[in-house]
This record gives C-alpha cells, sequence and structure tokens, in this order.
C-alpha cells in the first residue's frame, strides 16, 4: 500500500521563518513528523546527542552520504545547509523547499544551520 504525504511551500518556509525568529542554531527535517524541528541555544544537551547520533549512523551505513549543500534563502534570510542521505528514505519537503522540481534534491534531508562556519566544522567533525 502507499504513503501519501501532503506538504505545503507556506508551511513549510512559515516553519523555517519561525524558527530562525525564535533563534535557532540548526533546523532540521523529522521525517516521522514530516515537520521541522529545531535546537535553540539552550539544547546544547539535545544539539550534542543529535550530533553524536548522526556521526554513528555514518559510519553504520544507515547514512550514505553527507555533504554541504548550497546556501538557502528564506524569506530573507540565509541558511547554510548540511545534506544527509539517509539509506532508503526521501524527503519530499526538500525537493519541494528547493523549488526545482528535481526529484534528486528528495534523496537528501537537510539540516540547515544559521551560521556557515558552524556548518563547516561540523561537516568536518562528522567527516573524521
Amino acid at each position: 500500500m502507499a504513503t501519501t504525504i501532503e506538504l505545503s511551500l507556506n508551511e513549510l518556509q512559515q516553519q523555517l521563518t519561525e524558527a530562525l525568529t525564535a533563534g535557532a542554531g540548526i533546523v532540521f527535517f523529522v521525517h516521522s513528523l514530516q515537520a521541522f524541528n529545531m535546537f535553540l541555544p539552550g539544547d546544547k544537551d539535545m544539539y550534542t546527542h543529535e550530533m553524536k547520533s548522526l556521526r554513528k549512523q555514518l559510519r553504520r551505513g544507515t547514512i550514505v552520504d553527507i555533504r554541504a549543500g548550497d546556501d538557502f534563502h528564506v524569506n530573507g534570510n540565509t541558511l547554510y545547509p548540511l545534506e544527509v542521505k539517509f539509506d532508503s528514505v526521501e524527503c519530499y519537503a526538500y525537493m519541494l523547499l528547493r523549488q526545482q522540481g528535481n526529484f534528486t534534491d528528495s534523496e537528501y534531508t537537510p539540516y540547515f544551520f544559521s551560521k556557515l562556519d558552524k556548518r563547516d566544522a561540523f561537516l568536518k567533525w562528522l567527516l573524521k
């Protein structure tokens, strides 16, 4: 039986904008919720847990690729995506947000960073 998901470009952009307004350092898509979640500056323990989890998944092969994405602009804000390719997981929300109509965009799940240097440092740490 096929699974049907309903996504709205406006709602996804609104979720990102609200996260940025709240001061989020990282905004990431949660597949089980079909929505974005965020880490605020005070969420250090949760942030650390998530980042260690990503590193473990990369080493186990659950994550099959990880890369820095192109700068992403939403409502006058620039975000710096870390694109994570999970084995057999599609992220149509990312495809929709990128607005290019390219289904290969759905192969990656975005972790949007508000600061370029933080994204690049995290990527370096993941890959070492």
